[in-house]
C-alpha cells in the first residue's frame, strides 16, 4: 500500500472509531458504565494481542484464559473503586484489588504447577502476569480519571495530547523524516517525527486547555504547567511506543494485530495511552485533584 493510501486509511479508521470511543468516555449514562465497557474492550483486546505476540510454544506461552479473567476483574474492581458511591454498590474497600491479585497469583501458580510443562514456567508466568499488570492495570486507570472532579476534561487533555503526539510524529516522519534515530528497538523512526510530535503536543495541550476554560469555565492548568505536561506526555508517549516496539521486535512482527485498518492492532493504537494514563492520573492525585 502506498503512503498516500495508508494515510487515507488511517484517517478513515480514526473518523469511524473516535466518536464511539469519545462517547464511551464522556457519557455519564448508566452510572458511567460505558467507561468501564471502553476500558474492558480496549484492555482485553490489547492483552490478547500481547499474548499472541508472546506465544512461543506450549512450554513458552502465556496462560491466556487466566490472564483474560484477571483482566476483566481488574477493570470491574477499578470501576467499583472509582464509582463505589453509586446506590447499588456498598462503599468500596480498595484492598479488594489486592485480594484479587493475591488470588490470581495463587491460582495461576497452582494451575501451572499441575497442568503446564515445568520447562519454560518462568517465561509463561512472567508473560501472563506482566500483561495484566502493564497493559490492563495501567489502561484501566482511565476509569479512575473519569471519576475525578472534572475528570472528563482531564481525559480529554490526555487523549488530545497523546493522539496529536502520535499523529504529528507519524506525519512528520513520513513527510520530513530524514535523520533516523537509529534506536535499536525502532531504527526507522526519525528525529523530525519525534520533534514534530513534541511541538504539536505543546500546542495541542495549550489550545485544548484554553478551550475547556472558555466553554466550561474550568481552569485545568496554567500555561506554563500545560506546556510542561505537554512535553512530559510527548516523551512518555514515545517511550510507550518504544516499549511495544521492543516486544514486537522480540517476536519479529510489525503490528500487534490488524483490527484497525491503517493502524494495525489495538495495542498499536493505545500503546502510548497505556504508558501515560496511570502516570498522569497520579500526577493529578499528587496535585490534589480528587
Amino acid at each position: 500500500m502506498s503512503k498516500g493510501n495508508a494515510t487515507l486509511t488511517r484517517i478513515a479508521s480514526a473518523l469511524v472509531t473516535l466518536p464511539v470511543y469519545i462517547f464511551g468516555l464522556a457519557t455519564d449514562m448508566f452510572y458511567s458504565l460505558p467507561v468501564l465497557l471502553v476500558s474492558v474492550v480496549i484492555s482485553l483486546i490489547c492483552l490478547y494481542e500481547y499474548y499472541q505476540i508472546s506465544y512461543r510454544d506450549e512450554a513458552h506461552g502465556p496462560i491466556m484464559w487466566f490472564g483474560i479473567a484477571a483482566a476483566f476483574f481488574v477493570n470491574v474492581l477499578m470501576y467499583l473503586y472509582a464509582f463505589g458511591g453509586i446506590r447499588f454498590v456498598r462503599p468500596f474497600d480498595a484492598r479488594a484489588i489486592f485480594v484479587v491479585f493475591s488470588l490470581f497469583m495463587t491460582a495461576i501458580l497452582i494451575y501451572h504447577l499441575f497442568k503446564r510443562p515445568l520447562r519454560g514456567g518462568v517465561y509463561s508466568l512472567g508473560v501472563t502476569v506482566f500483561g495484566v499488570m502493564y497493559i490492563v492495570f495501567s489502561f484501566s486507570h482511565v476509569i479512575l480519571l473519569k471519576a475525578l472532579n472534572n475528570g472528563i476534561y482531564y481525559i480529554l487533555i490526555l487523549n488530545v495530547v497523546v493522539m496529536i503526539n502520535d499523529a504529528a510524529a507519524y506525519f512528520g516522519g513520513v513527510f520530513f523524516g530524514s535523520h533516523k534515530t537509529n534506536f535499536e528497538v525502532s531504527p526507522n523512526k526519525s528525529w523530525e517525527g519525534y520533534f514534530s510530535g513534541l511541538l504539536f503536543s505543546i500546542i495541542g495541550i495549550i489550545i485544548t486547555n484554553h478551550i475547556v476554560l472558555i466553554l466550561s469555565g474550568v481552569k485545568l492548568f496554567d500555561m506554563i504547567e500545560a506546556a510542561i505536561i505537554g512535553i512530559v506526555l510527548s516523551v512518555l508517549g514515545h517511550l510507550g511506543d518504544l516499549v511495544e516496539s521492543a516486544i514486537k521486535r522480540d517476536s519479529a512482527i510489525k503490528d500487534s494485530g490488524s483490527i484497525i485498518p491503517g493502524h494495525g492492532g489495538m495495542w498499536d493504537v493505545f500503546d502510548a495511552l497505556i504508558f501515560t494514563t496511570p502516570l498522569f492520573y497520579y500526577y493529578l492525585i499528587i496535585k490534589g485533584i480528587v
